[in-house]
């Protein structure tokens, strides 16, 4: 095996069809696309260590320099992980990827590559020093993060949820009968609360899911805007590998009416629930939204597109379970070797 290794600020002639290949389980929030839309961030500054073995992509790792003293990445966070020091920026890097709930080292399990990408990192000068942070890996980049950059401290994990294709293809018939007792249940919820679903795609939509989306973020305790919503799907409405999509749903009644929304992102054989907005008050009409715009409309809508997969993202676990998803634990953490 002859490798040659490159450090890049891009991904030059790297294609999207040989970096999914490298990990196909990261989705839309993985593509080719949105990296490179994370690397135009002024204050982040990207590398890639691309590795092949002739015309063979074997790696393809992102590592985000940070500028700046303010730790600007809400997703990516080592104080919201756990870390007890709020780390300097300038003073670390993201490794996998940034922004997103899904991280990746883009890298085929074999030894002289781990040694390659090593290298690769080892070249790179502005890692002197610095930190390094990765964030959101399944099981198999965890493995190769500890094969590659040593010991890890790993600060804390989530469960990343996906619906199966025999929950989203498959008939009901053949689920297990709680399942199926659960799926029905919202079936008549929704029915109950007169809940009217609308599916558009982005660049036809005119109306509150920003705004909605934006309410529901602050209530868990994020900072956002609408506009700030707006821009985040502008930018994936930009992004070629992916097709976006919202369902707006309003349901009447007697209690009056209440309206929710959900941003969808179509990518390969997958459809990704992205972003949810809700009314901020609990109750059976919320819950019932809740299952139309986060499971039955998304599944529904995979049913006519023919796509197999439906990514349900993290938290919420119990109504995901109930619905026959299917949990994948992501870590985030930092690596504890002596800076490069």
């Amino acid at each position: 095996m002859a490798l040659s290794v490159v450090v890049a600020d891009d991904l030059g002639d790297v294609g999207a069809d040989e970096l999914y290949e490298l990990d196909a389980n990261v989705g839309a929030l993985g593509c080719r696309g949105r990296l490179v839309q994370h690397s135009d961030d002024p204050r982040w500054e990207p590398r890639y260590v691309i590795v092949r073995d002739g015309s063979r992509l074997c790696a393809a790792v992102p590592v985000f320099l940070g500028l700046g003293t303010e730790w600007s990445d809400q997703i990516h966070s080592p104080k919201e992980w756990g870390l007890d020091e709020s780390p300097i920026q300038a003073k670390s890097a993201l490794v996998g990827g940034r922004l997103e709930i899904r991280g990746s080292l883009r890298c085929v399990d074999e030894p002289e590559v781990f040694r390659s990408v090593l290298d690769g990192c080892a070249s790179i000068s502005e890692l002197d020093g610095r930190e390094l942070f990765l964030g959101y890996l399944d099981e198999r980049q965890q493995r190769l993060a500890e094969a590659i950059f040593g010991p890890m401290e790993w600060l804390v994990e989530y469960d990343d949820f996906v619906y199966p294709e025999e929950i989203v293809l498959g008939s009901l018939a053949d689920v297990p009968r709680n399942v199926r007792q659960t799926i029905r249940h919202g079936e008549r919820q929704i029915a109950e609360h007169q809940i009217k679903a609308e599916t558009v795609p982005w660049q036809e939509y005119r109306g509150t899911a920003c705004a909605l989306i934006a309410e529901h973020n602050k209530r868990m305790g994020m900072v956002d805007h609408p506009a700030l919503v707006r821009y985040r799907m502008d930018q994936w409405d930009e992004c070629d590998e992916v097709s976006v999509s919202v369902v707006h749903a309003t349901a009447g009644g007697e209690e009056g009416a209440a309206e929710g929304a959900v941003t969808l992102l179509t990518y390969r054989d997958e459809l990704e629930v992205y972003e949810v907005g809700l009314p901020g008050e609990d109750g059976p009409g919320r819950r019932a939204l809740y299952a139309c715009l986060t499971f039955h409309e998304p599944r529904r809508i995979a049913q006519s597109l023919g796509v197999k997969t439906v990514r349900a993202g993290l938290d919420a676990g119990r109504p995901k379970r109930l619905r026959g998803a299917q949990a994948v634990t992501r870590r985030c953490g930092r690596a504890l070797r002596p800076p490069l």
